[in-house]
């Protein structure tokens, strides 16, 4: 069977970030029908289910798979660069970025990645007509520019585009030895723990020669610009003689001391201070956009348009910087209590309990409580990726009371207050000390948890100063 097309692609541009005069800064976007969406979806279903079945891409790439996400992602390095430094180590990260990954895909490698991973002829051929004979135009106030042929790539916004690079690229890691790799698609860092930063530095050099070498392999191109290393140590003087991280061509690799990655932007300090003072910013602008227009709003209408434009910002990687310090969460609390009061068209010296109680909105508190409880639970139903369960072990026999035995789980060892930080260890001695409220002796199903942590939101509600 052939994929049918119909006409050629229509493309739209999106800046994703830096200078907007600059065309290299620039995301073009595939539009695709409806039907063409149905059709991809079905075939990458398959194809995901085949992947999995064989066990084809690396345990550590949590781009578009089951029980995988940007937050299992994040959650692993961070667990690992924080294990690190609690055992006294140093860690180096090296956040790689690729020019235009997508659309530098090579179809004949490609077609060869798809044959090494065990596909049929049939199916080959068939991925190949997919990516064949394609054209695309730019539409633009009215005006459409001229139909050029696509000799390269995969089409960015289709649904098989992200996967078939997954493919591309699934074993980046192989060859690498004294370094770990993690993967998101074509978001990857490596980092290398050593006792030393001297010898973090080493591994992370010959590892990096060897991710280039593959990757020239692939003919995909690394932008040095936006490729950045992040130095994790506890150590208060560091050597002043480190040879620097350097490209094949001999390019220096830039020392930041922060980096975004998968939206969440980490410090080398593992402070999540910076990260909070840009979503603080982020979330002043939505906020002086609801107060100037809340005339044109309903309750419900700000209600909603509160939950579904104000909320996801907040929630997003919430459990990852929940140990921040308190001051820096008090500044996100503030915003928070002045959404609550523009739904509710009240003063601003209302009392934030009684904005609680009033919206029906937990505190951001128990809001982040209720999504970290959710996670370990997700964990220990299996639902979350591999390299998080392993950290998840039941206790043997549980905790007696009363002739019950309640799930509680092992919590490991660590040397310092700062490795209580880790998911190893935080994630088990919060699902024990939850189990002092839920005294859960069999597993249930996700959606019951779910509902018994909404009721717990919901006694919360209740003024607790005192």
């Amino acid at each position: 069977m052939k994929f049918q097309r119909s006409g050629n692609q229509h493309l739209s541009c999106h800046l994703k970030g830096g200078d907007p005069t600059l065309l290299n800064n620039y995301r073009p976007i595939s539009k695709l029908s409806p039907l063409v969406k149905i059709l991809e979806t079905l075939v990458s279903d398959q194809l995901k289910e085949f992947l999995y079945t064989n066990s084809i891409l690396s345990m550590y790439q949590s781009g578009f798979r089951k029980k995988h996400s940007t937050i299992t992602a994040a959650m692993k390095v961070l667990n690992d660069i924080t294990e690190a430094l609690d055992k006294k180590q140093h860690c180096v990260s090296l956040f790689i970025d690729l020019s235009k990954a997508f659309d530098t895909v090579d179809h004949a490698i490609l077609r060869q990645r798809l044959s090494s991973v065990g596909l049929s002829e049939h199916a080959v051929a068939w991925f190949v007509n997919y990516l064949s004979d394609r054209t695309q135009c730019t539409q633009f106030d009215g005006l459409r520019s001229v139909k050029l042929s696509v000799l390269n790539g995969v089409p960015q916004g289709s649904v098989l585009g992200p996967l078939l690079f997954t493919i591309y690229i699934y074993n980046l890691d192989k060859n690498v030895q004294n370094a770990q790799l993690h993967f998101y698609a074509d978001d990857t860092v490596i980092y290398c723990c050593a006792s030393s930063l001297t010898k973090a530095f080493q591994n992370l050099q010959t590892a990096f020669n060897t991710v280039q070498h593959t990757l020239s392999q692939l003919k995909l191109i690394l932008n040095t610009d936006k490729t950045k290393l992040l130095v994790f140590s506890k150590a208060r003087n560091r050597p002043l003689n480190l040879s620097p991280i350097t490209t094949c061509q001999g390019k220096e690799i830039e020392v930041v001391t922060s980096y975004k990655y998968l939206g969440i932007l980490i410090d080398d300090g593992l402070s999540f201070k910076m990260h909070i003072q840009q979503l603080t910013k982020k979330l002043k602008l939505k906020l002086g956009f609801y107060f100037r227009n809340k005339a044109c709003f309903s309750f419900e209408a700000r209600r909603r348009l509160v939950s579904a434009t104000f909320m996801p910002l907040l929630d997003y990687g919430d459990i990852l910087y929940m140990n921040a310090s308190a001051q820096c969460l008090r500044s996100i609390d503030t915003l928070y209590h002045g959404t609550l009061r523009f739904i509710l068209n009240c003063k601003t010296l209302t009392h934030h309990c009684t904005l609680y109680t009033r919206v029906g909105w937990p505190s951001l508190v128990t809001r982040r409580l209720s999504h970290w409880y959710t996670f370990i639970y997700k964990a220990i139903l299996g639902l979350l990726s591999f390299y998080l369960g392993i950290f998840i072990v039941q206790k043997c026999g549980g905790y007696s009371l009363r002739s019950r035995d309640f799930i509680l789980l092992t919590v490991p060892n660590v040397r310092t207050e700062f490795g209580k930080r880790t998911f190893m260890y935080s994630a088990p001695l919060s699902w024990n000390a939850l189990q002092n409220t839920f005294k859960l002796d069999e597993l249930v199903p996700i959606g019951i948890f779910k509902s018994r942590m909404n009721d717990l939101e919901t006694d919360s509600l209740t003024c607790q100063c005192f």
